[in-house]
């Protein structure tokens, strides 16, 4: 799926991710192509590396899914940016099992929400969670093949890109609802929403992803 760009859509988006094997981060970059594809100024980084969260205007934050909690990497960013997180628009989306999840048992299932994942999504004030199928090998350990049959969950690569790029497509039309257009270099005020830049923030911006167009 793609779309025209708006020229009034430049805003700056920082797209942060926590991958333990690679898939995550592959659904990170996707997203992050798509929302370019819209007109938005996108940075991706890995947790651990990823640059201050004040920099940018809106930040969409991933990580893969370990025993129902977030990766260490991106719970340790978001701790250290909690205030800036908290006055800019923010999505969230987590990769793992759980959306592919069949059956009467595992569709019961899917629709929870795990407590650590309902902790971060609360404490940064997303606008949206959104669940991603990820890549599941078969376990080794014969237990846990049959746990995982009787709560329905499929082996493989079941990343739906479809659904990635619709996702893409309403992360951009939110931004566009919760900011004002912008006008690169940004002007300095503020709102319960979002922070503009500033000179000296806009010139780390263009460090970052090189001089922006202008309209």
């Amino acid at each position: 799926m793609t779309s025209t760009p708006c020229h009034h859509n430049e805003h700056t988006v920082l797209v942060v991710y926590a991958s333990a094997s690679g898939s995550t981060a592959e659904i990170a970059e996707f997203l992050a192509e798509q929302l370019r594809a819209r007109g938005l100024h996108v940075r991706t980084a890995m947790a651990a590396d990823a640059p201050d969260a004040a920099l940018f205007e809106v930040a969409v934050l991933g990580s893969a899914v370990h025993n129902g909690e977030l990766l260490p990497e991106l719970n340790t960013y978001i701790e250290r940016n909690r205030e800036a997180l908290r006055h800019r628009p923010v999505w969230l989306f987590s990769v793992g099992m759980g959306p592919a999840m069949r059956g009467p048992i595992g569709r019961r299932l899917k629709r929870m929400v795990p407590p650590q994942i309902a902790r971060v999504r609360d404490d940064v004030a997303a606008l949206e969670y959104r669940p991603l199928a990820g890549v599941y090998h078969a376990p080794t350990s014969l237990r846990m093949r049959l746990l995982l049959r009787l709560i329905g969950t499929p082996y493989g690569d079941l990343r739906e890109w479809d659904a990635v790029s619709a996702w893409a497509e309403t992360i951009a039309a939110g931004v566009d609802i919760a900011l004002e257009p912008a006008h690169l270099p940004a002007r300095t005020t503020n709102s319960d929403l979002g922070t503009r830049l500033d000179i000296e923030t806009y010139r780390r911006f263009a460090d970052l992803f090189g001089k922006p167009s202008r309209t």
